[in-house]
């Protein structure tokens, strides 16, 4: 789900329909649809959407934290898994005498 869109669409199609409900006043239309309701979900989802911004910049900051610190302990096991195969290498051929 393609969240911030869709979000953003339906809050807009929901105001509109507060704006026409407002608009008419008729009785028998409020009994059956209440405008209330809508403007509490759009305010409510407006909410909702904040925190999903919020959570998602606060993602992005910690992936990109681990790939920092996934780059640099791959690096570094590298560089040492090199220099042990090599001292490890070097040990079982050294000569005896």
């Amino acid at each position: 789900m393609d969240t911030p869109e869709k979000l953003s669409k339906l809050t807009e199609k929901m105001q509109q329909l507060v704006n026409r409900l407002h608009a008419r006043q008729d009785l028998i239309l409020h009994e059956r649809v209440s405008q209330f309701f809508y403007m509490q979900k759009i305010e409510e989802l407006k909410i909702l959407a904040d925190q999903f911004d919020t959570l998602k910049t606060n993602l992005d900051n910690l992936t990109q934290h681990l790939h920092e610190h996934y780059s640099l302990c791959f690096s570094q096991w590298c560089r040492d898994v090199r220099w042990v195969n090599l001292y490890i290498h070097r040990e079982r051929h050294r000569s005896i005498l």
